[in-house]
């Protein structure tokens, strides 16, 4: 868990008014902290200035100061000065983490309540809490612990928000008072090839019904051939005070850019380059340097992500177990919700949804789907589109023409979320589309696959009515992910 600056509310802690455990009683008279007295002396005073030296002649430094000192003082610090402190150096850092000063914390900020728990049994327990037992723990144990405690103690409202389900999308249908509730933001880091970072707050955020879209301008972007990594992180007040807990979202290699990108549109000024699957890089096309970003995240488990993780390691849901069925000969095959929305992250362009999905096994281990609902053949199932396909990131004189963003959320049998991503898309003309008589446009097509799932939509766009035609939409399903989440062998 990292920290930062910021503010924001949750559990009031006391200050320490004194040292825990082993400092518990106060020193007094001439303390030598393990040194002989005699090892020490003030020297003369030189230029009217007291010099304080010891008698070999070196100056007296925080790094030659003797750890029961350290110790001793960060003992009287509250929570938010000691992780402020752990950032000033290593030394401090380590000390910062002793079990002992943790766990006194701990134990006074989270007593036990309860028929076997009372305030008096918890100060016993305390009292015969050996020194050697809290310091066998790994160092910063005890921080750690305190940390996750806080943050399960912020989330206890928050998880009832969670519970209700919006049948349209299969989302949680009060994750936007949520994302409010915890007060998170987002923000990038992006750090060039000298390990310096450069990080940037979210400028806009844009909360839809299945998706956040997340916008990041400054004038002053480093240059694009220095920069190495790009990082997303959830940042999360931490209680009252200046500190925020920071996790991973994703982390993106920009070393070879164009390798590790996928071009997706121009115009005169701006070129996009997505990096997959979920942010988008705006590149002057005079000189090639950083424009804008932009992040299109899912909502699904978007607060365990934004919260949970850590700076070095992202959110790992629990593993997910499979329900076995030897009754159903094509268990997993049928029973899949598609909720699928196309949107530019101010404005929605579609939202459609599609019940009782079965697959057929089909080439390149994907099971896949078309649409009953929208057949090519028949044009009473085809749905219109509203607008032109754009994504306006500044000012409405400057956007990205025929791409957008696409919410895909696929549910199984059992209604739980089976496959769910959200990405940048673009619009390309159909290379291989037959002639149809019953539009006077240009075929369309816009595609999106990774290792979980695909999916195909044909579009027609007609000049005279401005507008897009959904003709044909296919969505295909990996065979490993199929197998994986229902334990067969298709």
């Amino acid at each position: 868990m990292a920290t930062g600056g910021g503010g924001g509310g949750g559990v009031r802690l006391p200050r320490n008014s004194g040292p825990c455990g082993r400092f518990s009683e106060r020193r007094t008279g001439r303390q030598s902290f393990g040194y002989p007295p005699h090892h020490t002396s003030v020297s003369t005073q030189l230029n009217g200035q007291k010099d304080v030296k010891n008698k070999r002649g070196n100056q007296i430094t925080i790094e030659s100061l003797p750890l029961e000192v350290l110790l001793q003082t960060f003992s009287y610090l509250d929570t938010c000065s000691l992780l402020c402190a752990g950032c000033v150096c290593k030394r401090f850092y380590r000390v910062s983490n002793d079990n002992l000063i943790w766990y006194g914390l701990y134990s006074n900020c989270f007593k036990f309540k309860g028929k076997l728990w009372k305030p008096k049994a918890v100060e016993s327990v305390t009292e015969s809490f050996s020194t050697i037992s809290i310091q066998d723990k790994p160092a910063g144990h005890w921080k750690r612990a305190f940390i996750q405690k806080c943050i399960g103690v912020g989330r206890r409202g928050v998880e009832q928000l969670l519970k209700p389900i919006n049948h349209f999308t299969g989302l949680p249908s009060k994750l936007k008072e949520a994302v409010r509730a915890l007060e998170v933001t987002w923000k990038i880091v992006l750090q060039d090839r000298t390990g310096r970072e450069h990080s940037l707050e979210q400028s806009k955020v844009f909360l839809s019904d299945t998706s956040a879209t997340l916008y990041w301008y400054s004038a002053l972007w480093p240059p694009l051939d220095s920069l190495k990594t790009l990082c997303l992180y959830g940042v999360t007040p931490f209680w009252n005070c200046r500190l925020r807990a920071l996790s991973l979202l994703f982390e993106y290699e920009l070393t070879h850019l164009e390798n590790s990108s996928t071009y997706m549109r121009c115009d005169k000024l701006v070129r996009l380059q997505c990096l997959h699957p979920s942010i988008l890089l705006g590149l002057w096309q005079d000189g090639r340097e950083l424009a804008f970003i932009v992040a299109n995240l899912h909502f699904h488990q978007l607060i365990e992500k934004s919260t949970l993780g850590s700076t070095i390691c992202q959110y790992s849901p629990p593993s997910h177990e499979p329900v076995l069925d030897d009754i159903d000969p094509e268990y997993g095959l049928h029973g899949y919700y598609l909720h699928i929305t196309l949107h530019s992250g101010q404005s929605c362009y579609m939202s459609g949804s599609f019940r009782s999905l079965f697959c057929k096994k089909g080439k390149n281990n994907y099971l896949f789907q078309r649409i009953p609902h929208l057949s090519s053949k028949k044009e009473s199932q085809h749905s219109t589109i509203s607008g032109k396909l754009c994504l306006p990131w500044n000012t409405e004189f400057l956007s990205g023409k025929h791409c957008c963003f696409m919410d895909v959320t696929v549910l199984d049998e059992a209604e739980k979320p089976f496959w769910c991503v959200s990405s940048p898309v673009a619009v390309y003309e159909s290379s291989t589309s037959a002639t149809r008589y019953d539009y006077l446009g240009k075929s369309q097509t816009i595609d999106y696959s990774d290792s979980e799932g695909r999916v195909h939509m044909n579009l027609m766009w007609l000049e005279e009515e401005r507008q897009y035609y959904l003709v044909n939409l296919v969505l295909y399903l990996s065979t490993e992910k199929v197998n994986s989440w229902f334990a067969t062998k298709y």
